[in-house]
């Protein structure tokens, strides 16, 4: 009778154990990277002085959201700008850059997220400074039982803000 007692209650530890194996949601990039991301923050704030590309004058709402678009024609150039839930999105010509950054190099074109407002104002050819986060984002949707690594890493400037409401305008070369 005892040996019939441990051998239910060691199948029912086993089926127990199954149950809670089978609940074990499986790792995805919003919850693996939470626990992770600590070591891929990067702690510093980066100047830059920027050039403003393109021109915003086509200023439209569309469901709230404020964009600006520039095309190009068979000569060439086209440029967006868009503001959407708090963050906005400019094209900008990288003039420097402090502390250095593997991805951004002086006299690159780049997108900044920003969170200032005050940047949808300023119009192409003006140079004016923001201060920026480099922001580390994975890639989204693992497989199941998928491990993240370093080929999941993204990163980019975001949060950027001007530095203070002081724009100069470059005059274009000739």
């Amino acid at each position: 009778m005892q040996k019939k007692k441990i051998y239910i209650i060691m199948i029912l530890s086993l089926v127990i154990v199954a149950v809670l194996s089978a609940c074990q949601t499986r790792i995805s990039d919003s919850g693996y990277s939470l626990k992770s991301v600590g070591t891929n923050i990067d702690s510093n704030i980066y100047i830059l002085d920027v050039t403003m590309l393109g021109d915003p004058i086509s200023n439209k709402n569309m469901s709230g959201e404020g964009a600006s678009r520039q095309y190009s024609d068979i000569y060439g150039y086209g440029n967006m700008r868009l503001w959407q839930d708090g963050k906005g999105l400019v094209s900008v010509h990288v003039n420097s850059i402090n502390p250095n950054l593997s991805y951004i190099k002086p006299g690159m074109d780049i997108v900044l997220k920003t969170t200032d407002l005050k940047v949808m104002a300023i119009n192409e050819g003006y140079r004016f400074e923001v201060k920026c986060r480099n922001d580390y984002e994975p890639v989204a949707s693992l497989q199941d039982n998928e491990m993240t690594s370093a080929r999941y890493d993204t990163y980019e400037l975001d949060f950027c803000r001007m530095t203070d409401p002081e724009i100069q305008y470059e005059a274009a070369e000739q």
